[in-house]
């Protein structure tokens, strides 16, 4: 089988690479020769984006600190490389897809390449940036249902009626083995590499990852990270149970809300990738937060895992330096990502919310005004309450948003409130 050529204007083109496999015959296993026709079909349409190293996280956590920037990867994810193995050796015919956004842009873009019409089912809850991109790269886009689980379903149901050809978002050989291509791009950027941490949703990219980096760099270790309460691989291993996670709780890493496993992806986690861990939300936050102050990276939340992780003391001390973390998509809505910067900064002590309440007398407000002046706080907002709430008679209450520079400096602010006023959070 070979790949279409590309005919449109750009100076883009597909690599004609002959598929060692039938396209009607999909192998039940990937292998370092897979991944390798991958890489040669991608040819300059997959970019072979930045490996960087990080003085900050490198100071911050005492390890030699490397971020593969696949935020920058075009439709700013890593997903358009497995569409774009797995579309590429279709022939031109039609596809369907469902995602909650990263792969459908992935798919709606690859598909636009091999001139093959495109459908993408994607959920009603995910994040409309992603709904648009995807619509904006020429797939027809059908919203069903509140998780991916339903939109897997229609997506199949539309396949077999149609007869186009079915994408699936991770539990692919195909799809895994053009994920793969990014733990090859890894051992040429950096062939030192001791560690590498990858975010783990379906377990696509995991897997292909650490196929790759262990084909080469077998004394190497490989970390992928869940998100709770998504987590489907890392429970496996306490419980030697393989089942979907539970649909109760949400997350806001999206991209990574994955909760059935990939019997393909589970064997290739099982051989190749040393340690599974677990983040939290509020970890997450904190990480993005980072990240867009010493990086310069927009990174979107399920991108951030593998720093949180690694800020939070979960990545193994004997785990060999240099560590590469990969910082997997970065498409992430505005709104949400100023309620995220807000959320992250609180979380790391440098925005602070107090409730004062102080006696219902002249100078007492600019007593706390005051306070906060003489320790180096910024206030962004501030409430008066005189009468309600629930306040004795005679109070007033005080609600102040302030700026710290850190946990330190928010405490000791907290502190010389309380020594004078009813602090009361």
């Amino acid at each position: 089988m070979w790949g279409n050529a590309f005919a449109g204007k750009s100076t883009l083109c597909y690599v004609m690479v002959p598929s060692t496999a039938n396209p009607g015959a999909v192998p039940t296993a990937v292998d370092i020769a897979m991944i390798d026709e991958a890489r040669q079909r991608a040819g300059d349409l997959i970019l072979r984006t930045p490996l960087h190293h990080s003085n900050s996280f490198s100071s911050l956590t005492d390890r030699d600190v490397h971020l593969k920037a696949e935020c920058l990867q075009r439709t700013g994810s890593f997903k358009v490389r497995g569409a774009h193995n797995a579309i590429g050796r279709l022939g031109g015919g039609p596809v369907v897809a469902a995602s909650a956004g990263n792969h459908a842009q992935g798919v709606a873009l690859a598909a636009k390449w091999a001139h093959s019409p495109a459908t993408v089912f994607m959920p009603e809850t995910a994040p409309l940036p992603k709904v648009n991109a995807t619509s904006d790269y020429g797939a027809e886009v059908r919203l069903v249902g509140r998780d991916l689980v339903t939109a897997v379903a229609a997506a199949r149901k539309f396949a077999e009626e149609t007869g186009a050809g079915f994408i699936h978002p991770y539990d692919d050989p195909y799809i895994i083995a053009g994920q793969g291509t990014l733990g090859l791009e890894v051992v040429e950027q950096l062939p030192e590499t001791g560690t590498v941490i990858v975010p783990v949703g379906g377990g696509g990219l995991l897997a292909g990852t650490a196929l790759a980096i262990k084909s080469h760099l077998p004394n190497s270790r490989v970390i992928g990270v869940e998100v709770e309460p998504a987590a489907i691989y890392e429970p496996y291993r306490r419980t030697g149970i393989l089942e979907p996670a539970s649909d109760e709780g949400t997350t806001i890493c999206d991209g990574i809300d994955v909760r059935v496993p990939s019997e393909i992806a589970h064997e290739l986690i099982e051989e190749h990738v040393d340690d599974l861990v677990v983040v939290r939300d509020d970890q997450t936050t904190s990480a993005l937060t980072l990240i867009l102050e010493r990086a310069k990276l927009m990174v979107e939340p399920s991108g951030c895992v593998g720093i949180a992780a690694l800020m939070e003391g979960l990545v193994p001390d004997d785990a060999p330096d240099p560590i590469v973390v990969v910082l997997s998509g970065g498409n992430i809505d505005l709104l949400l990502l100023g309620k995220m910067v807000r959320t992250g900064m609180e979380a790391s002590g440098r925005y602070a919310e107090l409730r004062v309440w102080i006696p219902d007398q002249p100078g007492q407000l600019a007593r706390i005004l005051e306070i906060v002046g003489e320790h180096g706080a910024n206030v962004v907002d501030v409430e008066h309450h005189r009468e309600g709430f629930g306040l004795p008679f005679g109070t007033v209450e005080i609600d102040i948003a302030v700026e710290t520079r850190g946990s330190t400096h928010a405490t000791r602010l907290r502190q010389a409130l309380a020594a004078e006023f009813d602090l009361r959070m």
